[in-house]
């Protein structure tokens, strides 16, 4: 009788110590403001800080067809720096603020312009940020940004914002990039980091008549060691997917996008760069690999399967020494040539660095090869494609 008394007590004891640590250490999810983006700006000598909500009930599935669109909040604090217009949002938030769900990060030019290193500081040291966020930057408003929505009245959580990576995979222009891969980028000795631009465009899509704002990729902001260096949009970057690693499909309009007679897709397209020493200095031939096909035509020029081929790589080569010279206009060595001789050829990266600018030439791309199979061209369902030619 004494070993059950003694049990009883020990299962009372063990019992209000479990539920005193519940007490105390776990909170109830509906008493937590989860936060989904974080946003900076800079404007008037003041950091700009801003945190998007999103209705989680609209975010998980329903069976109700007539749900109601989605609800965004987004809240704007105002500081000397980053982390004073966080702590302004948090005297109006209601509830304790969770920073573990952040899956997007945007950043304003300007904000990069003030230097990175004020803003990624404050997510390494505290202990609720992760480094898996996909970072963006802006030239335009960060508030209109995280106030835009999905389709189908979906949270902004089912928008290139949170999600790149389907958008990327059926047209790849910039790729997208996480926050601790661009931590680790910046602290590559001749690194250039690549972070995609966003934009709302208020003209592509309505819904019964009216303009329904969607997010879209404009270009890009380059980095160097942290240290802001170029915009370039959208139309100036054609060439950097044929060089980025992780391509997976693109388009291209054969002979020019002007006059389009065939629309190629070129899927996971491998290119490798190797320098070349010529009159003692560095130049970079371009090599690569890559299969495609035909989507579309609009007339019947370049039906030899062996013309078109030659266009097709006439026109990414093109596409590449155009994007170089975008670069070039803005001290900005989009691919990365420099890091490439850093890694592979020490000393001739050490003996050119020393003096700003002096690697960066119009003449430092010297060939481009591209071996471009274009393996099938639907010529099943357009028999005036001659493959014979």
């Amino acid at each position: 009788m004494l070993n059950h008394k003694r049990l009883f007590t020990l299962i009372v004891m063990f019992g209000l110590f479990v539920d005193t640590g519940c007490a105390t250490d776990v909170k109830d999810i509906d008493k937590l403001n989860y936060a989904s983006t974080i946003g900076v700006d800079y404007k008037d000598g003041k950091y700009h800080g801003y945190i998007q909500f999103n209705d989680f009930q609209t975010v998980a599935k329903t069976n109700d067809t007539q749900r109601s669109p989605a609800k965004i909040w987004v809240g704007e604090g105002i500081g000397d720096s980053f982390e004073e217009s966080l702590f302004d949002l948090y005297r109006s938030a209601q509830e304790r603020i969770y920073w573990g769900h952040v899956t997007a990060i945007v950043i304003s030019e300007a904000a990069f312009k003030q230097g990175i290193r004020n803003i990624y500081d404050s997510f390494v040291r505290y202990y609720e940020f992760r480094l898996t966020p996909w970072v963006y930057g802006t030239r335009g408003s960060v508030k209109d940004i995280l106030s835009t929505g999905g389709f189908f009245g979906q949270s902004p959580l089912s928008t290139i914002l949170h999600e790149p990576t389907g958008n990327y995979s059926q047209t790849s222009y910039i790729k997208p990039i996480k926050l601790h891969k661009l931590i680790g980028q910046m602290n590559e000795n001749g690194f250039t980091s690549c972070i995609p631009t966003l934009a709302v465009n208020k003209k592509n899509w309505t819904v019964q008549q009216n303009k329904e704002p969607k997010l879209m990729i404009d270009g890009a902001i380059f980095l160097k060691n942290e240290v802001y260096k170029s915009f370039i949009p959208l139309e100036g970057l054609t060439g950097l997917r044929w060089i980025q690693s992780g391509t997976v499909r693109a388009g291209v309009s054969v002979p020019d996008k002007t006059e389009p007679a065939v629309q190629i897709v070129v899927d996971n397209p491998k290119t490798k760069v190797k320098m070349v020493k010529i009159d003692d200095r560095p130049q970079f031939n371009i090599d690569m690999n890559a299969t495609g096909y035909v989507v579309s035509r609009t007339n019947n020029n370049l039906l030899g399967i062996q013309q078109l081929t030659q266009k097709s790589t006439e026109r990414i080569e093109k596409e590449i020494r155009k994007s170089f010279m975008e670069g070039l206009k803005r001290n900005t060595d989009i691919y990365n040539l420099e890091h490439e001789l850093f890694r592979y050829h020490y000393q001739e990266w050490k003996s050119i660095s020393q003096v700003e600018g002096t690697l960066l030439n119009e003449n430092e791309i010297r060939n481009v090869h591209i071996d471009l199979n274009i393996k099938h061209t639907s010529n099943g369902k357009n028999s005036t494609i001659h493959k014979s030619n």
